[in-house]
């Protein structure tokens, strides 16, 4: 199986509406073709708040997000680096990211082919992978130290390989997918029961982890009273 996933949408509109876009532990690779027919070819690194932003008209886009622990090894760089930030792929891969760009934007319909294949080029040997992968079983259910012993390695050399190759830290990894968490049980649960089905101690801790990474309380989510919108 490949360590990606890589999914197209066309003719997107989304009229005046705010769209939020999630905190969120994996990087992509997205090609997007604008209204005005230019593209970018973008890499998106992990994403430790919330943005929000308007809703515009994207003819075109390919996103493939990479599972856990393979972002640093197909893109060349410490995943950390990409953290909050979006790159341009030639950034990152130079001359190769350049050509890549332009066969998408000469063919956008068949882009997704083309991106799975410039991925498949640049697959390697990647320990950190397997480590990474069952690193992420086990950290929303233990703590840190309990996971290292559970995958023989030390605390230290876990956190750094992690970080590395995820981009965040075990801690921060727990943190946005609590919160991610949060969003998917809030229609089923409330209050205590809705931080203990989340993973959260208590409905404080829940509070003020919400606020800190979605940046509004989490009812004021809910209403769609969402913050001011930021260019995308």
């Amino acid at each position: 199986m490949k360590p990606w996933d890589i999914h197209s949408t066309c003719k997107f509109s989304g009229g005046e509406a705010t769209r939020t876009r999630l905190p969120s532990t994996s990087t992509s690779l997205i090609f997007v073709q604008l209204p005005s027919g230019e593209s970018q070819l973008v890499v998106m690194g992990p994403r430790t708040h919330a943005l929000y932003f308007p809703y515009k008209d994207i003819p075109v886009t390919v996103n493939a997000q990479f599972h856990a622990g393979w972002a640093g090894a197909l893109l060349g760089v410490p995943v950390q680096e990409l953290t909050d930030r979006v790159v341009p792929l030639h950034d990152l891969w130079g001359a190769e990211g350049k050509r890549l760009h332009e066969e998408l934007d000469s063919n956008p319909r068949n882009a997704a082919n083309r991106m799975e294949n410039a991925l498949v080029a640049r697959m390697t040997d990647n320990p950190a992978g397997a480590l990474v992968r069952e690193a992420t079983r086990w950290l929303d259910q233990e703590r840190l130290p309990e996971t290292a012993r559970r995958l023989n390695i030390s605390e230290r050399h876990l956190r750094t390989v992690f970080t590395g190759s995820v981009g965040v830290s075990p801690k921060r990894f727990v943190q946005v997918n609590r919160v991610r968490k949060v969003l998917a049980n809030a229609s089923a649960h409330k209050g205590a029961q809705l931080a203990a089905e989340s993973g959260y101690y208590d409905q404080s801790h829940m509070t003020a982890e919400f606020r800190a990474t979605m940046g509004v309380p989490l009812s004021t989510y809910l209403a769609g009273d969402l913050p001011a919108t930021a260019t995308c």
